[in-house]
């Protein structure tokens, strides 16, 4: 049973007790990443996550390193456009030292300068590594382009300037902004006593303060309370312009061709939909309809552009969600030569989709493979403690495995078209490409792209 408890200070604790296993995932989940960011700080979040693990005020990097070894080497962090995650998974009986340790670490990090300098040095260097992975980077640069100059669009890692100029005292103070009760879920699935975790929960992060709310915010969410309660009664103007509609309340999608040239033998191409945000009540159907398209081996990109007619060696599809904007995106691998009419086949198989819609025997076969993969995605600790923090910062609530399975056996052929309808619109469509500079094959796509949202 999953269980959803309040810290005293407000933070959020998701627990889920396994009695049959013998080990326990533990994470404490941040609400910030990139898109908590202006360009000038753009990668800081990141840069913080780094910091995190440069030792504190009683233990040297060394000594994390050693404890970390010591409790099963599965101690970790990642940042996201909206989240930073510190986890570990270890044996019930280190469980103690893994909530200590993660817990010294977000409040005690000492953010030493000589640290500071080699560290970004190392940033630098991470920078340098995804710039010459072009598989990540067509994807990076669609989303920057498709969702520019908004902090949504922002690279995670930043860019190598913003990196070198950071000060201590700007990393402190995004930190002390960011890192506060409020912003955070602590996740627990395994092997553990519910009483004994929050005990020692409390005294580990009970200290976290919540955030300082200035005075003229609080009375703006005074107002905000009293207007959603009323709602139609309420016949005088708004309060405050926070009621009114705000441009930077939305994510504005920008169609968009780009391109990078980097000296690699293949072309990589990545095209893109506007598509559903995180948490989005067709979320179910996406499931569905991405593995019926792209998401599997035995979807219609792969069967048809792979297995039938030969043309790439990668071809799939995949979405990306946030809290305000989401994307349905192809990512495909192929020769420079092949590149147009593995592009124009693509479009083809998408526009056929549309046409021929789908078949309830074929529908039933995509169900049960989206929820295999549920059920076997959720088998160990570490899957069960993400997918749990996770919906409880998403919704508030964690959703049970069985709603989710029904939820998803309830998806029709109506439907997924639908969606299809909705999402494959070709006039919204955008494009990367990634690959040699002397390529003839980047003004060919172009064209053909061109042509293909000129025609729609």
């Amino acid at each position: 049973m999953v269980e959803v408890k309040k810290m005293s200070n407000g933070i959020k604790v998701v627990l889920e007790e396994l009695s049959y296993v013998r080990t326990v995932s533990f994470g404490v989940w941040v609400h910030v990443g990139s898109a908590n960011e202006t360009k000038e700080n753009n990668g800081i979040a990141h840069m913080i996550e780094h910091m995190l693990f440069k030792g504190t005020t009683t233990k040297s990097a060394k000594k994390i390193a050693d404890l970390t070894s010591g409790i099963g080497d599965d101690v970790n962090a990642f940042t996201g456009k909206e989240i930073t995650s510190f986890y570990g998974t270890t044996v019930t009986k280190h469980l103690p030292v893994l909530v200590d340790l993660i817990g010294d670490m977000l409040q005690n990090s000492r953010f030493d300068e000589a640290d500071i300098r080699k560290e970004k040095s190392v940033i630098c260097d991470e920078i340098d590594m995804y710039e010459d992975s072009p598989e990540d980077l067509v994807h990076e640069v669609l989303q920057q382009k498709v969702w520019k100059d908004q902090p949504i669009g922002y690279i995670i890692s930043g860019t190598k300037s913003n990196v070198r100029s950071y000060t201590r005292e700007q990393l402190l103070a995004f930190m002390e902004e960011h890192y506060v009760a409020d912003n955070m879920t602590i996740s627990l699935a395994g092997c553990f006593e519910t009483e004994a975790v929050m005990k020692q929960l409390e005294e580990v992060f009970g200290g976290i303060k919540k955030r300082v709310v200035p005075a003229k915010e609080k009375a703006n969410d005074t107002a905000n309370r009293i207007k959603s309660m009323f709602g139609k009664q309420l016949a005088l103007d708004p309060y405050s312009p926070r009621y009114s509609y705000k441009k930077e309340d939305r994510v504005v999608y920008h169609k968009t061709f780009c391109t990078r040239h980097k000296e690699i033998e293949q072309l990589h191409v990545n095209i893109g939909f506007p598509s559903i945000a995180i948490g989005d009540k067709d979320r179910y159907v996406f499931s569905v309809f991405n593995s019926i398209l792209g998401g599997s081996n035995n979807s219609r990109l792969f069967q048809i552009i792979r297995e039938e007619l030969g043309l790439v060696y990668s071809i799939y599809s995949y979405g990306s969600a946030y809290e305000k904007a989401g994307l349905f995106q192809i990512d495909i691998t192929v020769n420079s030569a092949q590149a147009k009419l593995v592009f124009e086949k693509t479009f083809e198989v998408l526009q056929d989709f549309l046409k021929e819609g789908v078949k309830e025997e074929e529908l039933a076969t995509y169900k049960e493979q989206v929820k295999t993969e549920l059920i076997m995605g959720g088998e160990s600790v570490k899957s069960k403690m993400n997918a749990n923090a996770k919906s409880v910062m998403s919704e508030e609530r964690v959703t049970p495995l069985d709603e989710v399975l029904e939820k998803v056996e309830a998806v029709t052929c109506e439907n997924v078209m639908e969606f299809a309808r909705k999402t494959l619109d070709i006039r919204n469509c955008s494009v990367c490409v990634v690959g040699p500079k002397d390529s003839e094959a980047f003004a060919k796509i172009k064209r053909a792209w061109t042509h293909k949202v000129q025609e729609a």
